[in-house]
């Protein structure tokens, strides 16, 4: 029997909202683990939640950039890493911030 380990895996969702009378676009980042035996088995579990979680709600669509991250740790514990993105990219810490998280505040 392969034995299983804790992977994160991230799901991005667009929701079309309205407010005050006003479209309002919104993008959520989410990161839930589950227990794999593999990579490929935590990005099907990781889809599997994305749905259920997408036809939960009236407005969420997944957007196809599911990611899974193996959390080496055997025991989840504070202070473990649970994500990692590196992200190669060549411009300025305000520019970065500003092309990733653009509208959060600090």
């Amino acid at each position: 029997m392969t034995k299983q380990g804790w992977f994160s895996v991230r799901s991005i969702f667009r929701s079309d909202l309205t407010e005050a009378g006003r479209p309002r676009r919104c993008f959520e980042e989410r990161v839930v683990l589950f227990r794999a035996a593999s990579v490929e088995e935590a990005m099907a579990k990781g889809a599997a939640e994305a749905k259920r979680y997408a036809e939960a709600w009236p407005h969420p669509k997944i957007l196809d950039r599911l990611v899974a991250f193996n959390i080496l740790e055997d025991e989840l514990q504070e202070g473990g890493e649970v994500w990692s993105c590196i992200r190669g990219i060549e411009v300025s810490d305000e520019e970065f911030l500003r092309q990733i998280y653009a509208g959060e505040g600090l």
